[in-house]
């Protein structure tokens, strides 16, 4: 009897201990372009952590109408949720750049995105966004200049045609 509680205490445990690895690993907002209908896109890029720096993530919004390039910090990660999300901040040295923007991303659906406005623990008022099957392995000045910085980044062009 005892070996028998021994052997379903060890299971248990061990059960519990990979499902805590694996969720936290799980967090990673996917990198890539995100179509929101019409000329509306969003470009994730990242930077490997390195041995002086963190993981670097950075938001380049597009369309027409101009260009947002920013950092994104993680708000809510995927652990704390219970539904299997995480809420990524636009970040910014000034507070009324940044209007409570946030990026949304389901685990079970990586190739979408939510963009909107963080109300409580969820993004509302928001696009969903698609992954384009175009690769976006190409940079802007910009979007490289957030990669490399280890402050918060922000940046508004007026003219997105050319930025992309």
């Amino acid at each position: 009897m005892k070996q028998v509680f021994s052997s379903i205490a060890a299971i248990a445990f061990s059960a519990i201990s990979c499902t805590f690895i694996s969720v936290k690993s799980a967090e990673a907002l996917e990198e890539g372009l995100y179509w929101g209908g019409g000329s509306r896109y969003i470009r994730i890029a990242k930077q490997e952590a390195s041995s002086d720096r963190q993981e670097r993530i950075c938001y380049h919004g597009f369309s027409p109408n101009g260009s947002t390039i920013t950092s994104l910090k993680l708000a809510i990660p995927r652990y704390e949720t219970g539904i299997d999300y995480e809420v990524y901040l636009l970040e910014s040295s000034k507070k009324s750049d940044r209007q409570n923007l946030a990026i949304l991303q389901y685990g079970f659906s990586p190739n979408k995105i939510t963009f909107g406005k963080l109300v409580k623990r969820s993004v509302r008022e928001g696009l969903v966004y698609v992954r384009d099957g175009v690769a976006a392995t190409d940079t802007t000045p910009e979007l490289q200049e957030c990669l490399n910085s280890n402050q918060p980044y922000f940046k508004q062009i007026t003219s997105g045609r050319d930025r992309r």
